[in-house]
């Protein structure tokens, strides 16, 4: 699991033994504190926007070898297809081959998913303190992120090249790395060429691959601090998934 080292804890220097659960659940009691402690701006994490970020970066470090055999790199842009053609087709000054990429569609894994509410109970080493909290959340929500990555290019050459560097990266899967994972994979799931061939005679052919790239993820839940006094009080850290 990946904790943000700048992250604060609100921390209790009570002590005192655990209380002694009667009649309620300890699992029932927990997870109606939680419930309480709930608000809409811990429940809101950003995996989506960092997860795509950490993609472009890696997508954005690509480059190809050109007829001089320099070293030329890749730009690539936040868009969907329709998108940068229009572009391409509008603009002169842009320059080929450009990769770009989009989030497609979101989907629930029921394969993956938890059949009744589950605590996660977690222990966190802060240095900056120089002692153990334990941490507790409801258990994350599986999903499946689809993006479309589209390479755009003039010449054959130099779109090959990027293919192959693409299939490396994914090779077997890219592990995605934010403050909120360490550890979700992305995998190619589709390939396809889209190349425009049949072109009109003031028009430039462009040459089009396709990937469809699945990340199986889960979306975490707001992270809680269990006290020695068997309170539970907010985690000042962003909440992580796995």
């Amino acid at each position: 699991m990946a904790f943000n080292s700048r992250s604060s804890v609100l921390e209790s220097t009570a002590s005192g033994a655990m209380p002694v659960f009667t009649s309620t659940d300890p699992y029932v009691w927990a997870r109606n504190e939680i419930d309480l402690r709930t608000n809409k701006q811990n429940k809101i994490p950003f995996f989506y926007k960092e997860s795509l970020r950490y993609i472009l970066a890696k997508l954005g470090s690509l480059s190809y070898l050109n007829s001089e055999t320099q070293i030329v790199n890749v730009k690539c842009v936040h868009a969907n297809p329709e998108r940068t053609i229009a572009k391409l087709h509008q603009e002169n000054n842009i320059i080929l081959p450009i990769i770009s990429i989009d989030q497609e569609t979101s989907d629930n894994d029921d394969t993956r998913r938890r059949n009744s509410p589950s605590l996660v109970l977690e222990k966190y080493w802060s240095d900056t303190k120089k002692r153990a909290f334990r941490l507790m959340s409801l258990a994350p929500r599986s999903v499946n992120i689809s993006y479309g990555i589209n390479v755009w290019a003039k010449y054959k050459n130099n779109l090959d090249q990027i293919t192959e560097q693409i299939r490396l990266i994914f090779n077997p899967h890219l592990v995605i790395k934010n403050p909120y994972t360490n550890v979700a994979s992305a995998f190619i799931e589709s390939e396809a060429d889209q190349s425009t061939l049949d072109v009109g005679d003031r028009e430039e052919r462009i040459l089009r691959k396709t990937f469809g790239i699945v990340l199986e993820a889960y979306i975490p839940n707001p992270q809680f601090l269990l006290t020695s006094t068997g309170e539970i009080e907010e985690f000042n850290s962003e909440t992580t998934i796995y």
